[in-house]
């Protein structure tokens, strides 16, 4: 770390404004998805909705035949499971990376449930059933029921056991994407598809860079959207193991800065070439807000949440059981959580206030629901308040 009187401080304001900056949430919005999508690390894609909105949120007139296009016509973007063991969209040109930094992390952590009893043994899970599901595959993308029955159909006996590795939370579909052989396909109507990825692919090798160098090119790429952050930062968005994360931090030395929060002890790392960028930034400018999406990345890029939220509002937002609410952001704080009721006609959104929001940021609010409205292609939109705290 820096000495005190060579290190460099910055404001809370700062650091909210940035990071505001870097993930795309200010004025400028005139950005292409994969480029969005590379700056954030990927986006969260357990939930259906939730990568859409968070694109709309960052880029100028989008439509979601952009994100299906690069998804699933130039597959110039893929979904696989990716960081802390989640169902992410990255751009397909850095699956070799994920894959390398990301594939021990899960195994040897977040897959841990694969060694239980009820499971088969890896041994028998490679020899037995992951042969069998390329097989399944080498025609055409099939949907997890689909797999689930060929792949047993050719078993003589099924122990009950079985019928979990196609689990819809991933199962031994998530083990064989971490392995590098199957990712997510074009959904097939509502359901989720799979595909091989040596199919889906091609041009992809995933052995081209080794695990140590990925893992350092993933803490720059980190820092490059949520920087300045702290070592536990990273670990925490990342899902590897704090050593880890020392191993690459040391590694990218020459190219870090430390920098102290004023009024603060914290001690946070980025970019020296972030640096004049930060020192740039206009405070004083006013922001719209924004209506972000449950697992948006701007809430999951750090283990300390105070400059986004204050303290006694965390709970609200990250809930039990790994939930995470839709939140609204004014000038990159949250002032409050939301929901949707939809009908074919109707959107209404409910926003439940956590501190006051002021009479201009409201009626701007309001405003962000009905261009959400013509996003979701709905005639009419309505703002409900609950004032549960304000």
């Amino acid at each position: 770390m820096s000495s005190k009187k060579n290190l460099e401080k910055v404001t809370h304001k700062q650091l909210t404004r940035f990071y505001m900056a870097k993930q795309f949430l200010l004025s400028e919005r005139r950005h292409d998805v994969v480029t969005v999508v590379d700056s954030l690390c990927g986006l969260h894609a357990q939930a259906v909705l939730t990568p859409y909105i968070s694109l709309w949120n960052r880029i100028e007139d989008f439509e979601p035949e952009m994100l299906d296009s690069a998804l699933y016509r130039e597959r110039s973007l893929v979904k696989a499971w990716c960081v802390r063991g989640t169902l992410h969209i990255i751009p397909s040109r850095d699956l070799p990376l994920y894959h390398s930094a990301l594939e021990r992390m899960w195994f040897e952590h977040h897959g841990r449930y694969t060694q239980s009893p009820e499971w088969p043994s890896q041994e028998e899970r490679q020899r037995m059933f992951h042969p069998k599901i390329l097989q399944a595959l080498a025609d055409r993308p099939l949907r997890r029921k689909e797999l689930n029955e060929r792949v047993l159909s050719t078993l003589a006996d099924t122990p009950k056991s079985y019928q979990r590795l196609f689990s819809g939370w991933g199962g031994i579909l998530k083990e064989t994407c971490y392995l590098g052989l199957t990712v997510h396909a074009e959904p097939c109507g509502n359901e989720a598809c799979f595909a091989r990825l040596d199919q889906w692919l091609p041009q992809v090798n995933l052995d081209e860079i080794r695990e140590d160098e990925a893992r350092r090119k993933l803490l720059i790429k980190y820092l490059h959207g949520y920087g300045p952050a702290s070592a536990q930062d990273f670990t925490y968005w990342s899902g590897l193991l704090a050593g880890e994360t020392r191993k690459a931090i040391e590694g990218n030395k020459p190219g870090l800065k430390d920098v102290q929060v004023k009024g603060s002890g914290k001690r946070l790392l980025m970019l020296k070439e972030d640096l004049r960028e930060l020192e740039k930034l206009d405070l004083e400018e006013r922001h719209r807000p924004c209506l972000l999406p449950k697992f948006d990345p701007f809430l999951l890029g750090h283990k300390d949440r105070s400059r986004m939220i204050k303290e006694e509002f965390v709970r609200e937002v990250y809930r039990k059981a790994g939930d995470l609410a839709a939140v609204a952001l004014v000038n990159g704080h949250i002032v409050g959580t939301w929901k949707a009721k939809k009908t074919r006609k109707k959107l209404a959104v409910i926003l439940e206030s956590l501190e006051k929001i002021g009479k201009e940021d409201l009626t701007e609010l309001k405003q962000v629901v009905k261009d959400l409205g013509a996003f979701m292609n709905v005639e009419q939109t309505e703002m409900l308040l609950d004032w549960q705290t304000a």
